[in-house]
């Protein structure tokens, strides 16, 4: 996959990200208050996380107080994204407007990562691996998205053992900063967040999550990808079998937007390329807004 980056330096521009949560690690406003550099005015000491300069630990203050402790500075407020990013041989199909699951979501990562790097902000990539999560470092610009896109691109379309929900579990429990998470997966991933889990996101974190639209298994030439071949005719123009499919669907999407609502997090759908932009841009202002779900 080739990403244009003349296209992404065009609609950079026609987005703001915006974050509610008040702390320390994550600004008020949007991403261009962000200071980049770093002032030699001291601000206080942090517990070290996953990620961070290891030049800025305070070594005297670490053995003292029995754990590793870095400094932190005035201007030393750059955000945090993590993109959360779902796998499978699923990623193999379509949408329901034709367009393939595994190129929409790597532009929708490559366009979202490119504009949160633009904007000032670090940010790293998981995914599920063979045993545990993937996770990269936190870092910006066009050499670590590149990076991150072909890494990715190897492995989006193979199953593993580590499910979306392990590896999400895996991400709270080792990366311990402040975050704005990105989650990128698709219905079936949808089904399995459940409101434990998104509660345990977003006491600590803000959340958005990306829905990669997928093909309905009825219509002309549905192709089954796990059988590897056309379906049957009689199946595939089924009006029960696709309204059995809206109604699932439909139930899928309705849950996840109920419990985002309940824990202030936001969801969005994605059927096609030209769709990243201004779903993202609804997405974010509906965030900022208060208008979860």
């Amino acid at each position: 996959m080739k990403i244009d980056y003349e296209y992404l330096s065009r609609i950079r521009r026609a987005v703001a990200l915006y974050t509610k949560r008040k702390t320390s690690n994550i600004l008020d406003g949007d991403f261009h208050s962000v200071h980049r550099g770093r002032s030699m005015e001291f601000d206080d000491l942090k517990e070290y996380a996953y990620g961070d300069d290891v030049h800025d630990i305070d070594w005297k203050s670490s053995s003292r107080m029995g754990s590793v402790l870095v400094r932190r500075y005035m201007t030393d407020r750059r955000h945090n994204v993590m993109f959360i990013c779902d796998r499978g041989s699923k990623m193999l199909g379509d949408t329901s407007k034709g367009v393939s699951k595994k190129d929409l979501m790597l532009m929708t990562f490559g366009t979202l990562s490119y504009i949160v790097g633009r904007n000032g902000a670090d940010y790293a990539l998981s995914y599920a691996g063979d045993k545990n999560a993937t996770v990269s470092y936190f870092k910006s610009g066009t050499d670590h998205l590149e990076r991150l896109l072909y890494d990715y691109e190897k492995y989006i379309g193979t199953d593993t053992g580590v499910s979306l929900t392990d590896t999400i579990r895996e991400i709270l429990d080792t990366v311990h900063r402040r975050m704005i998470i990105f989650l990128l997966t698709d219905p079936e991933g949808l089904a399995q967040l459940d409101a434990g889990l998104v509660k345990s996101i977003t006491g600590k974190h803000d959340l958005c999550i990306f829905n990669i639209d997928d093909a309905y298994l009825t219509g002309d030439f549905v192709y089954d990808n796990e059988i590897s071949r056309y379906e049957r005719f009689f199946l595939s123009h089924s009006k029960a079998l696709h309204d059995e499919e809206v109604r699932q669907r439909k139930e899928i999407i309705d849950s996840s937007s109920n419990i985002c609502k309940q824990f202030r997090a936001c969801l969005t759908t994605i059927a096609s390329e030209e769709e990243i932009i201004e779903s993202t841009i609804l997405l974010l202002e509906r965030y900022r807004n208060g208008y979860y779900g």
